[in-house]
């Protein structure tokens, strides 16, 4: 299956990089935007980034992640990271002493911490749903939703495993009991389909430098409308008025949509050239690149039994993504990413396993030069 061509990711033909789950490959026209728009920065100052171009920099981008997940333009709000997102939501939602917040104990740190310094300030309790063998029983993650929960905050693809959750059943499990639901989708969107249209979420949030293959220093925030007015954000700055340019101290009139989670000046070209990604991936798409994604995983998966690996990652179809981790015992994670190095292959290690992460841009044949090179490995 032939997605991308060569100019897409020039990078791609260094050797097999199986790392879209730490640092994705950028694509070549979105590094051209963002160096574009930052040159001509340099060159012109406000010439061309003028006022009306700064009040009006993310609309393309928020147009664009609105198509990718189904959702609106003005459901969309833009920071630098998803991290700050969540603590704007952490704060804005505050629960109160008694409730809880259920996660899970692998969930990405960003996904937990910031509820749980919301936490310490109000006396609600993280509730963390332990996991077996690195992966969550879905089950059991479903039964800790109850009448004490008012949050549940979860990713939508595990960072270490790669364990996919349905977030329809997470959706129906946390309005039954009137909860709201935050998914991280940094490590889906961009290779697992999602609409926000067809399963319902309170809050999505998603970074950019991963599986949607933009530049660092861009954040996404999905906000449901049902929640826009209700919501004061935790983080707040001149961007949240609604006139940006009416530059009092003494009122804020938030957006009374998604954007009103918007607050600061960034690295606004990063915006840019993150929008040509996601263009990009539309294009040529998500069903495709997910379908795409699996087969390499699948391959993979195959090749990694016939060495003795331990696969951790879900195997069964509705659990998987295209993050496939094992463990090469008795060699240390480590040691297994520093030999796949020498080989020229990326991969990470995370926790106890080594994490592949195949995307759009791998071939067949990258799959089958990390089993060459896993085959080298001393004791195996």
């Amino acid at each position: 299956m032939t997605l991308v061509a060569p100019a897409d990711f020039p990078a791609a033909a260094k050797g097999p990089y199986l790392n879209a789950a730490s640092v994705a490959l950028m694509l070549g026209a979105a590094e051209a935007a963002s160096n574009a728009w930052q040159r001509d920065l340099a060159e012109n100052g406000t010439r061309n980034f003028d006022e009306v171009a700064e009040a009006e920099v993310f609309d393309q981008l928020r147009t664009s992640f609105a198509g990718l997940i189904g959702a609106q333009p003005h459901d969309i709000a833009v920071a630098s990271s998803a991290t700050e997102l969540i603590a704007s939501l952490a704060w804005a939602l505050m629960p109160a002493a008694g409730r809880t917040i259920v996660t899970t104990d692998i969930v990405f740190p960003t996904t937990a911490y910031p509820w749980a310094r919301v936490a310490r300030h109000t006396g609600a309790e993280l509730h963390f749903v332990r996991a077996e063998n690195g992966v969550i029983d879905e089950d059991g993650l479903l039964a800790a939703i109850d009448d004490r929960t008012a949050v549940v905050a979860a990713c939508h693809v595990e960072y270490a495993t790669g364990q996919r959750y349905a977030l329809d059943r997470l959706g129906a499990a946390a309005r039954r009991v009137g909860a709201f639901l935050l998914v991280d989708a940094s490590q889906s969107l961009g290779s697992v389909p999602l609409s926000v249209a067809e399963t319902p979420v309170d809050a999505l949030v998603t970074t950019s430098y991963k599986w949607l293959c933009g530049p660092f220093g861009v954040g996404l925030l999905y906000l449901a409308p049902q929640w826009a007015a209700r919501l004061d954000p935790g983080l707040v700055g001149w961007r949240t008025h609604v006139a940006l340019y009416d530059l009092r101290a003494d009122r804020c009139v938030p957006h009374d949509d998604a954007r009103r989670f918007e607050f600061s000046t960034m690295a606004y070209g990063c915006a840019i050239g993150l929008t040509r990604s996601i263009d990009h991936l539309r294009r040529a798409g998500i069903d495709r690149i997910h379908a795409h994604c699996l087969s390499l995983g699948g391959r993979l998966i195959a090749g990694l039994k016939q060495l003795g690996a331990e696969v951790v990652s879900p195997q069964a179809p509705a659990a998987r993504s295209a993050i496939v981790s094992a463990r090469f015992p008795p060699h240390s994670p480590k040691d297994v990413v520093r030999h796949l190095d020498q080989a020229g292959v990326v991969v990470s290690p995370r926790r106890d396993l080594v994490r592949f992460s195949p995307h759009l841009y791998n071939t067949d044949a990258d799959i089958d030069r990390a089993l060459q090179g896993l085959r080298g490995l001393s004791g195996r």
